[in-house]
């Protein structure tokens, strides 16, 4: 007996850690979210949104057979590998899932049914670690309504990436910018271009260097990182040289960049080298802030290059937990609204609502506003009219390489109009 129970736990602990898995067998990664997880809080109090979120948890791992991952207390985000590794028992594991968020939770005297969305992740033949399934959920939940009554799930199939181990030789070759220019709604200048870093990879199609770092070591990272920066950097200066106004350059860098303790060195050397000031440089951070990097070592990059004068945008405004104290904490200026909160905001008056809300709360703590993956001409002219301070997106000014920026640069300029000065006649 005592046997069994030890070759047993041998079996699933193997599982978790990805090993001995045949090859032609799927591996399913469940990404759970509570959106309305504040509401809860202050309704039910702490003690009983714990309560609740236990229990949901255990019937997550009762009924799906869910091997979670740590919860962090107060978190209301759920992760774990399903022991279901089989690709036909998928349909029953979603009518499972959705019985289990539709049903409710029932506490002492009370029964909560929270607005939870819900990803699974599939990928299979030789699977990628489990954090990259995660990350790969994270990004599916984006797409979900974080308001949807009852909430949503999104079945996901990840194929895998290209066996990282040859990415580290000739790392920093496959490296390409692409820069995506934002468009100020009052003027029609150039607000700011956005650096978006991408991995060329063997046999495939490019990849984004934040869906691709989870492969990465932690010294291949950061060179990557700062060959980012010193392209990136030198590329604005050559734009200054060119005689074509860029005001800031914007820099996305995931929570594991920033925790990096040499980052911020790194950033400032760069400036420097190039004779940049640091308030031409952007830093964008998702939020919740520190989820994966750590709060102390983020935060504390993030406050050495805010006394240094580099400016700090939030990304994806809405769609995670940051608190009023970190936008005052950290000195953030600028907010971007991402495609979740900008889809279809012309015709759907429920997301005119939303958008509107978050404009007026961006207003009340003096913060600029980005709308980003404007994708038709009519998004574009509604979220001009109604107070954004820029946009980007494919119907605004697609994403190009360097070279093409400075086309694009000198011939925008010239197409606005001459600027109207008033003066006294003679």
């Amino acid at each position: 007996m005592a046997y069994g129970i030890a070759a047993a736990a041998s079996r699933l602990a193997r599982l978790v850690r990805g090993e001995g898995a045949a090859q032609d067998r799927t591996r399913l990664a469940l990404v759970l979210r509570v959106e309305n997880l504040d509401m809860l809080r202050a309704s039910i109090g702490p003690v009983l949104l714990e309560q609740m979120l236990d229990k949901l948890l255990l019937r997550l791992v009762a009924e799906l057979r869910l091997l979670p991952q740590a919860r962090a207390a107060g978190s209301g985000e759920i992760l774990g590998l399903l022991a279901v590794c089989r690709h036909p028992a998928v349909p029953g594991l979603l009518a499972r899932l959705q019985a289990i968020l539709s049903g409710g939770i029932e506490l002492p005297d009370l029964r909560v049914c929270p607005v939870v969305n819900a990803a699974i992740v599939r990928c299979d033949g030789s699977p990628p670690p489990p954090a990259a399934l995660y990350a790969r959920g994270r990004l599916a939940l984006q797409g979900l309504s974080p308001v949807f009554a009852t909430g949503q799930i999104r079945f996901v199939e990840m194929q895998p990436l290209a066996d990282p181990s040859a990415l580290p030789d000739g790392a920093l070759e496959r490296l390409c910018l692409m820069f995506q220019p934002q468009l100020c709604c009052d003027t029609g200048q150039v607000r700011a271009l956005r650096v978006v870093p991408r991995m060329q990879m063997d046999g495939q199609d490019s990849c984004d260097l934040a869906a691709l770092q989870l492969r990465l070591d932690d010294g291949t990272l950061g060179r990557i990182v700062a060959e980012m920066l010193r392209r990136a950097l030198a590329a604005l200066r050559g734009w200054d040289r060119l005689g074509v106004r860029v005001p800031l350059l914007s820099v996305p860098l995931t929570d594991r960049m920033l925790a990096d303790a040499a980052i911020a060195d790194m950033i400032m050397w760069e400036l420097d080298r190039h004779d940049l000031v640091p308030a031409r440089l952007e830093i964008e951070m998702a939020e919740p802030i520190g989820r994966s990097g750590g709060r102390m070592p983020v935060a504390a990059s993030l406050q050495r290059l805010t006394a240094a004068g580099c400016a700090l945008a939030l990304g994806e405004f809405g769609t995670g937990s940051a608190g009023l104290d970190d936008l005052r904490r950290f000195g953030i200026g600028r907010v971007r609204i991402g495609r979740t909160f900008i889809a279809d905001c012309d015709r759907s008056a429920e997301q005119q609502r939303m958008i509107l809300a978050m404009l007026a709360l961006a207003e009340h703590l003096d913060l600029a506003t980005l709308a980003d993956g404007v994708s038709t001409p009519e998004e574009n002219a509604f979220l001009a009219q109604i107070g954004f301070s820029a946009v980007q997106g494919p119907a605004v000014v697609p994403a190009m390489e360097a070279g093409a920026v400075d086309e694009f640069l000198l011939d925008h300029d010239l197409s606005l109009p001459a600027p109207f000065v008033l003066g006294r006649k003679a």
